[in-house]
């Protein structure tokens, strides 16, 4: 590591690019980190220690006291600068512990996590959540449909990472819809403020009772028309005229279930109804049929459901 670029980072004038350069480095092995202290070390001696010049007799007195005064000053300033790295190289080092939540299909899961944070887990969803969260910040990660209400921590923002957006937030209520599987990213908000991230540019911020949705890298915002659709946290599957082509897709998140259309034109009717999760895919697809006409049957080997 360059030894300018070790003392701009310990005189705080470096970059954060520069910061972000010598914490990896620090991370990369123990010899790096030995390195490190020692580097601190030596500029911490240079910032008390000046060229040494004769002086007269008279003044030997005076500066042995100063020398005294310079070497206590100075191995005080080490001892501070030894606990800083030490704090520094922990704050680095220190791994937060995930835990991994799998909701299984047609089922839904509640969790409080250590900060008090409420979260409702849709079916099919997987959920990386921490023990304890870290002194900076509180991070999990989601793929699946979340319900959040975050405990409010100006100081420690609260992130939901996905595959295809992050939520940003310090305290709010929103919902979060991200299967990796259908793709697509949804994020509804009900309380608070948002903001929405893609590889960590910021696209957007929401407001009370706005959607923002990703599609192709591109964000819409728009007003919240349907909230029918947040029932599942009841356990609910619920439709405002939506064709069964829509709905089909709905069942195959939700169930963890393929469904393999071989009619070739579907029928155009909508629907509007609520399924309970817990009845099944079989249950809602026979009173779909008292609405809708089609024909399905399922593989019972492969369990693929097959309309007509």
């Amino acid at each position: 590591m360059n030894r300018d670029l070790l003392y701009r980072f310990f005189e705080s004038n470096a970059s954060l690019e520069e910061e972000k350069q010598i914490r990896q480095w620090l991370n990369t092995s123990e010899a790096n980190r030995i390195t490190f202290m020692r580097e601190r070390k030596t500029y911490d001696a240079l910032l008390l220690t000046s060229p040494g010049t004769s002086k007269p007799a008279q003044e030997i007195r005076t500066i042995s006291w100063y020398r005294i005064g310079t070497i206590a000053a100075t191995m005080l300033l080490l001892i501070v600068s030894t606990l800083y790295i030490r704090t520094l190289i922990y704050e680095n080092n220190t791994q937060e512990e995930y835990n991994t939540l799998v909701v299984p299909p047609g089922q839904r899961i509640h969790l409080i996590l250590a900060d008090n944070t409420d979260i409702w887990l849709n079916a099919n969803s997987i959920f990386r959540y921490p023990s304890e969260f870290s002194r900076k910040e509180r991070t999990v990660y989601l793929d699946g449909e979340a319900f959040f209400d975050v405990s409010k921590n100006d100081k420690k923002p609260f992130m939901v990472k996905t595959v295809s957006g992050d939520i940003k937030v310090t305290g709010t209520s929103f919902n979060v819809e991200a299967y990796s599987k259908q793709g697509g990213f949804e994020t509804s908000l009900f309380e608070g403020s948002v903001e929405i991230y893609k590889d960590e540019i910021k696209l957007a911020s929401l407001r009370p009772n706005e959607i923002g949705i990703i599609t192709d890298n591109q964000i819409t915002v728009t007003p919240i028309s349907d909230t029918d659709k947040y029932l599942w946290r009841k356990g609910l599957i619920a439709f405002s005229d939506k064709k069964l082509e829509e709905i089909l897709f709905t069942f195959e998140k939700y169930f963890a279930v393929e469904i393999q259309i071989n009619t070739e034109q579907l029928p155009q009717h909508t629907y509007t109804g609520k399924f309970r999760q817990s009845d099944g895919v079989d249950y809602a697809l026979r009173v779909l049929q008292k609405s809708i006409r089609f024909s399905y049957e399922r593989d019972e080997e492969t369990g693929i459901v097959y309309i007509k």
